[in-house]
């Protein structure tokens, strides 16, 4: 049974309980009075968003419990009591965070490894040395451990490519995907890519790139399926191939033109539509950054190679 493919999830996330100050006195051989001594309790650990390639949507959360440990309290002799342990939330790469209620954008995980901090761990409470003055040399009064953050957020899974490719599943010589995975059309897994979003990496020349593959279904009244292309957010360049639709397409357009036209592109600077006849005369649209995305329908004849013209539009997408 394939996993569940989840993209969004609201979880809460809790940072640790600071440690409690300590109330001690020094007693010494030859200073039974040596006066306050109680350490400072340990910061409680924080929760954070942590970058993992091997995770590809956010399923596993349903059942995450996001808490971060407590610190422990100060003892004498001014120790200071140990932090709390850190709780990392393992989320794919391309993944947002948002506060609740007002969505507020928190920030973003967009490489293995890095760290987005959502939730802080309270701090450690002060020790009675901090408590002791020129009048009252021997407090018994502690600072109690703070409490940690409490969060609660909307997570948002994006697929982090730098590339789009949409487009229909049928049998058609025109599809880009076996091609990209190099190989013929019967031994690609189609259940495997009918049924959710997916990345890719292809190589031209000397040059690869990472695809976020977007799979599309064709209705039966021509319009086009396509309910993963919010998965295009991170795009540069988002490339929709209409070549397995024939004269289909133009049926299939005018749908996908008001989507793209409500479409949340963060980084978009390209959108190329390839088709073996002119859909529309060429217009622009702003990404979410403010910057103009240029939507441009490239009529593909049956002689040239549509693989080539794919690759090229890639060139920009080098993965590092």
């Amino acid at each position: 049974m394939m996993p569940v493919f989840l993209d969004e999830i609201n979880i809460t996330a809790r940072g640790g309980q600071g440690g409690d100050g300590s109330v001690h006195f020094a007693r010494r051989k030859y200073q039974p009075y040596a006066g306050p001594d109680g350490g400072d309790g340990g910061k409680g650990g924080d929760v954070f968003l942590s970058g993992d390639r091997a995770v590809d949507s956010l399923e596993h959360l349903r059942r995450f419990k996001a808490q971060a440990q407590p610190g422990t309290g100060g003892s004498g002799n001014l120790k200071i009591g140990a932090r709390g342990t850190d709780c990392p939330v393992p989320v794919p790469l391309g993944t947002l965070a948002y506060r609740l209620p007002r969505e507020d954008e928190l920030g973003a995980v967009t490489a293995g490894g890095s760290q987005l901090l959502i939730a802080h761990g309270g701090r450690g409470g002060k020790g009675n040395p901090h408590y002791a003055t020129g009048s009252r040399r021997a407090p018994k009064l502690a600072e109690s451990g703070r409490e940690g953050e409490t969060a609660e957020l909307l997570l948002r899974y994006r697929i982090y490519a730098d590339s789009a490719l949409i487009e229909p599943v049928l049998e058609h010589e025109t599809l880009l995907l076996p091609r990209m995975l190099r190989r013929e059309y019967a031994a690609v897994d189609w259940p495997l890519y009918q049924a959710r979003p997916r990345w890719a990496r292809i190589t031209h020349d000397y040059s690869a790139c990472d695809v976020a593959y977007l799979p599309a279904e064709l209705d039966d009244d021509g319009t086009l399926l396509t309910g993963y292309l919010a998965h295009a957010y991170w795009a540069r360049s988002l490339i929709i191939n209409l070549l397995p639709l024939e004269e289909l397409a133009e049926a299939a357009w005018p749908a996908l033109e008001a989507e793209l036209t409500e479409l949340s592109l963060r980084r978009c600077e390209q959108i190329v539509v390839l088709a073996d006849r002119p859909l529309f005369n060429n217009w622009q649209r702003e990404n979410d950054g403010g910057q103009p995305s240029e939507i441009v329908c490239l009529e593909i004849a049956p002689a040239d190679d549509s693989m080539a013209v794919f690759a090229a539009q890639l060139l920009g997408g080098t993965v590092s």
